[in-house]
This record gives C-alpha cells, sequence and structure tokens, in this order.
C-alpha cells in the first residue's frame, strides 16, 4: 500500500505530511513524499543568462532533494516506510501522474485555505488533485486562528 504526500515544504504543508504519516503507519502503508518543482522553460537570454538559470535550478533541485531526504529521514525514524520523489512539471498534474504510476491507494495534500480573489488567481492543486486522483484524495485544511 503507497500513500503519496504532496509537500512544497511550507510550514503549513508540515501538517499535511504529518497527517499522512499518521495513516501510513496506521495501516502499515509507505509513504511516498512527493515535491514538485516548478521549472518554467528557458527562452533566450534575459537578465540572468541561460546558464545562470540552469544553475539555479540545479541549486533548487540539489536543495529540494536534501529537504526531501530529511523527511523521509524523519518519517522512518517515527516508525514509518518513506521514500521521496522529485518532479518537474505543473504541481496537481504531477502529483496525479505519480498517485497514478504508483496505484496509490491515497493521496494527502495540504490547502491553504485560500479563497476568493487569491484562489482565483492562484488556483488550487488540491481541488484539482481531488478532481483528477484515481484514488482517494484526503485534503488537510489550516488551523483556525484564533
Amino acid at each position: 500500500m503507497t500513500i503519496v504526500v504532496a509537500t512544497d515544504f511550507s510550514d503549513a504543508a508540515a501538517a499535511g505530511e504529518a497527517q499522512a504519516l499518521r495513516v501510513a503507519c496506521r495501516f502499515d502503508a509507505e509513504l511516498l513524499v512527493l515535491h514538485v518543482a516548478i521549472e518554467s522553460p528557458l527562452y533566450g537570454e534575459g537578465p540572468l543568462g541561460m546558464a545562470d538559470v540552469r544553475t539555479v535550478y540545479e541549486a533548487a533541485r540539489k536543495w529540494a532533494t536534501g529537504q526531501l531526504e530529511s523527511r523521509v529521514a524523519a518519517a522512518r525514524a517515527a516508525g514509518g516506510r518513506a521514500r521521496s520523489a522529485l518532479r518537474i512539471g505543473v504541481p496537481h498534474e504531477e502529483i496525479v501522474r505519480v498517485a497514478t504510476e504508483e496505484k496509490a491507494e491515497m493521496v494527502v495534500v495540504r490547502t491553504h485555505g485560500r479563497s476568493g480573489l487569491d484562489r482565483l488567481l492562484l488556483g488550487s492543486v488540491a481541488e484539482r488533485v481531488v478532481r483528477l486522483a484515481p484514488c482517494p484524495v484526503l485534503t488537510v485544511r489550516p488551523a483556525e486562528k484564533k
């Protein structure tokens, strides 16, 4: 059994990761910690040369890989079975693709609690994953503000 948990490494994502780990441990499932990096296509020269942009992307991938390794180590230390995956692309598309490829039993995504204009402009990865995933999706909402 595989549970995919998507993370953007934000503080908000930590609650989703924690919930996914609890579910994975409860059902003896393997946790697949997934991060989807967004890299814009490299078009011509701009303020940064193409080589500079590639260097930035490589540094971002290296940092993300380190973050994923850290989360996998923490999950294992808590008694879970875990591994990671780093994908490049459109977040909701890659989350759904990984869930499909892995034949995941569940996807866990953290919502950011956006509404109104923010949601319209920024979209909702969680909403798209809920609509398109080949398996159940657990959405973890932000904590209530006091």
